[in-house]
């Protein structure tokens, strides 16, 4: 078989059963390579871990398992909540915020913002979240002036604007209660409950719109972003109430979601 036919069965092969090589293991580093495996298993889904379950994943004895414990202890990346259970510290906070520093997508996504705020006459922004709060982080500005309150680097609440919602959407229900818990003022259980609704909905269709629930007369469309399965930020068109007809209002949903499709694909291909 020539390399043509080897190439021409590859493309006629599932992906997922294409064989991929594996990354070549540096020498030397057994011990730290098992301490970070067990420090990756951390999650959402997994918060905590004892040392069974340890015992369960990876094939050390008691004692080796007590070790890499005790030095992701001295290294201030995990602590012991409850006796036996063990949780990520604060310390990793930093790695996270160091992390997210070098994922603002700035670069990828003005020049997509400039063209939907020129084919549409509306003003455009890129927002994502940060801890508890809705960030923007870029933005490209109508010629028509509009005071809106997501300006560049502003913290906004992540309960209230389409695009704000679409983040919020994004987090597991345990991050969701904890958000609701730690707002002040708190939301009434009605309006709880009907956010609650809402956010399920986002999260099926990645689309949202709003009026006036962040500025006063301000109606908003917004696409949530993914690539490789995780959320990286929403796009969104702002643009007052009262100068929107319904053409353009579908105009702007259009212009919106096919900025966020544009932004996917740039973010995808930026990684192959």
């Amino acid at each position: 078989m020539n390399a043509n036919d080897n190439n021409a069965e590859l493309a006629q092969t599932p992906a997922a059963e294409q064989a991929t090589p594996e990354p070549q293991r540096t020498k030397g580093v057994d011990s730290a390579r098992r301490a970070l495996q067990i420090l990756l298993e951390f999650s959402e889904q997994m918060p905590e871990l004892t040392v069974d379950n340890i015992l369960e994943k990876h094939d050390i004895s008691v004692p080796s398992a007590y070790r890499y414990i005790s030095l992701l202890r001295e290294l201030d990346l995990i602590e012991e909540r409850d006796k036996g259970r063990f949780v990520l510290s604060p310390q990793v906070l930093r790695l996270s915020r160091a992390a997210e520093a070098t994922m603002d997508f700035r670069a990828q996504v003005q020049p997509i913002l400039n063209t939907m705020a020129e084919e549409t006459g509306e003003t455009a922004l890129y927002l994502r979240r940060v801890n508890d709060s809705a960030v923007c982080l870029a933005i490209a500005k109508s010629e028509h002036p509009i005071s809106i309150s997501f300006q560049p680097g502003n913290r906004m609440p992540l309960h209230g604007g389409a695009g704000a919602k679409l983040l919020l959407s994004e987090l597991t229900p345990s991050k969701l209660a904890q958000y609701f818990n730690r707002l002040v003022p708190s939301l009434s259980k009605p309006a709880q409950k009907k956010l609650e609704t809402d956010l399920e909905t986002l999260r099926k269709t990645g689309y949202a719109e709003s009026a006036g629930e962040v500025d006063r007369g301000v109606w908003a469309s917004a696409a949530s972003v993914h690539t490789n399965g995780t959320l990286v930020g929403a796009l969104t068109i702002v643009a007052p109430d009262y100068r929107l007809s319904d053409e353009h209002k579908t105009e702007i949903a259009r212009s919106v979601r096919a900025g966020a499709e544009e932004f996917r694909a740039a973010l995808d291909g930026r990684r192959r």
